[in-house]
């Protein structure tokens, strides 16, 4: 198929050759994420003038930036063939978007406030427990001392930051400390965008990867054991391949429903990113159903062998 030119510049920019072969739904998934950001940034920039005086504006978009970003890191990944750390991406890629979702809903400065207040509490926890454990160490003294003067440079970079939060808000007669909303867990930002199905299948597969479980061995152990089947090798790669691919147009439906909530957050119309959004779910929904028949075709299971047989009849919903 003829490369798009927004797909061709995404491309080119990481350094990699735009004579690639890309499928129908990989190519998709670039374009669409390209479209969606340079409308985006269409949309934005002919509404300046409006945008000036929403005080949450700046760090909402710095929430669309990383969200963008993460999507063209799982993008890049894949793009070079590291499928498992596209997927691990995938789960930061998702949070990113869902964050941005969740910030884009109702009291968008309350809700900023909170996501700072919590990654300042959050800090200075991990550094009382850090500083526990180095004491409580057989490390030398010498070193001890290393590990506090760090802990105590990483404090004062913390009171830096609220300290920063606090004047800031207070040009804008926002006062910091008596901003009490508390940034829910993940789990509640998926309910608070009605995803909670979401969180339990999608978000849930992705940790798997993140957190390097043991599904990838045990696909590997059950490659070989089953001794009576051919084509379980090719199989599982393109079974890990649709996965990921999956996984892939999943963040970037993720992150382009997120930056449509954005969008209209600000007042501006958002329907003409809800093209790309629909175009995104049919790639999907490609995958999804050509995925296991790719998968079956590779597999022969050698006569007699039964167990083989009813085993692999599941092999390609996993993943």
């Amino acid at each position: 198929m003829k490369m798009n030119e927004l797909v061709r510049e995404f491309i080119t920019k990481r350094t990699l050759s735009s004579d690639m072969e890309l499928n129908a739904p990989l190519h998709e998934a670039i374009y669409r994420l390209e479209a969606t950001d340079k409308l985006a940034r269409e949309l934005l920039e002919s509404n300046k003038a409006l945008l000036e005086d929403l005080v949450y504006w700046p760090s909402l978009h710095d929430m669309y930036e990383r969200s963008y970003e993460y999507c063209c890191g799982v993008l890049g990944c894949f793009l070079i063939a590291q499928f498992q750390s596209s997927e691990a991406l995938c789960r930061t890629a998702i949070e990113g978007a869902v964050n941005l979702h969740y910030t884009s809903l109702g009291d968008s400065l309350s809700k900023q406030i909170a996501y700072f207040k919590n990654h300042l509490e959050t800090e200075r926890k991990q550094n009382i427990n850090w500083k526990n454990s180095v004491a409580s160490s057989s490390h030398s003294e010498e070193l001890k001392q290393y590990h506090f003067e760090k802990i105590d440079q990483k404090n004062i970079a913390l009171n830096n930051y609220e300290d920063m939060l606090r004047e800031s808000l207070s040009l804008v007669q926002v006062s910091f400390d008596d901003i009490n909303e508390k940034w829910p867990s993940i789990f509640d930002r998926f309910c608070a965008i009605n995803d909670e199905i979401g969180y339990r299948t999608i978000y849930a597969a992705l940790c798997s990867q993140a957190h390097n479980d043991a599904e990838d061995a045990l696909n590997k152990i059950y490659a070989r054991v089953c001794a009576s089947v051919d084509g379980l090798d090719e199989a599982h790669f393109i079974e890990q391949y649709n996965f990921s691919l999956y996984m892939a147009l999943m963040a970037i439906k993720y992150h382009i429903f997120a930056s449509a909530m954005y969008i209209a957050k600000l007042e501006i119309s958002a329907e003409p990113l809800i093209e790309h959004y629909k175009k995104v779910m049919d790639a999907i929904t490609l995958v999804t159903e050509n995925g296991p028949r790719l998968v079956r075709e590779k597999i022969t299971v050698r006569q007699g062998s039964n167990y083989a047989l009813k085993s692999l009849t599941s092999f390609a919903g996993t993943g």
